[in-house]
């Protein structure tokens, strides 16, 4: 294919399959509807075992390519929704459509909500002490029939920290349905990875600054901004210091797997053969 030709054998792209199935680096990713997920999450719960729910965005697709260990996190998780509005709308380029997209940051209230009437327990665990209380305090004043907990976390520098060992105990004796893990990607997802065989039977869904949106101490793009994919602007805006370097430095680097996933799809006329993948 000359100047066209691609390594993709491990290079991270999004397809959208004839079938209807989206698949990220390989991976399916869900993209029903709330209705779909829940049941989702229904029948996850039953398991009796600890099972990974991961939520990429740019931020963790671009990841897929630089980090190992996050991609085999990515890989073992027992489901993958799409959170980045730019993977939204890459599907749709790609003829995909009725494309739902289930942020951390709807998830929690979501299924917060949910749990009133499904009996389940919520725990909250990550971000600062305060703001998770205060997190779950809002929830319930939302949600009075729901049993929402805030578990405390340590600060870790690492994630095999064995002051993790505390929250593994408070997991236990809380025996949660669902927990969100609200550590930042990939901390959340590594925590998990490491202390799995510890960890009590449950859905445990990587939302990172979910806490602070329930908590109210940061604020969600108006809705316009997040259906025009200008998310991002809105929180980089709101803390330059903290996001700069993730939006501006690393973020282009979407643009490369777009290229890609555009170049690998049948609809843009370009047939690449496996022989050209070499």
């Amino acid at each position: 294919m000359g100047d066209l030709r691609l390594r993709t054998d491990s290079a991270t792209t999004l397809r959208v399959h004839p079938d209807g199935r989206l698949t990220l680096a390989g991976e399916p990713l869900f993209w029903r509807s709330p209705a779909v997920l829940l049941e989702r999450i229904r029948a996850m719960r039953t398991l009796a075992e600890p099972v990974l729910v991961v939520t990429p965005n740019v931020d963790q697709t671009i990841d897929l390519d630089r980090d190992p260990e996050f991609r085999g996190a990515y890989q073992d998780a027992a489901l993958r929704l799409i959170d980045g509005a730019p993977l939204t709308m890459l599907a749709r380029l790609l003829g995909a459509t009725g494309v739902h997209r289930h942020t951390g940051a709807d998830l929690l209230p979501f299924l917060v909500g949910e749990s009133e009437r499904e009996g389940w327990t919520i725990a909250i665990a990550g971000g600062d002490a305060g703001v998770s209380r205060l997190a779950v305090a809002r929830l319930q004043e939302a949600h009075p029939g729901a049993n929402v907990v805030s578990v405390p976390f340590p600060h870790l520098a690492v994630v095999d920290d064995p002051r993790s060992t505390e929250v593994i105990d408070d997991l236990r004796a809380l025996s949660a349905d669902i927990v969100f893990l609200c550590l930042g990607a990939p901390k959340q997802e590594m925590w998990f990875m490491h202390w799995r065989s510890m960890l009590p039977p449950g859905v445990y869904i990587g939302a990172g600054a979910a806490v602070d949106f329930a908590a109210g101490t940061a604020r969600r793009a108006p809705s316009v901004l997040r259906r025009l994919g200008a998310e991002w602007l809105w929180r980089l805006v709101q803390e330059p210091k903290r996001l700069k370097t993730r939006y501006l430095v690393k973020g282009p680097a979407f643009l490369a797997i777009a290229w890609r996933s555009i170049l690998m799809h049948d609809r843009w006329g370009v047939h690449l053969a496996r022989e050209d993948l070499q």
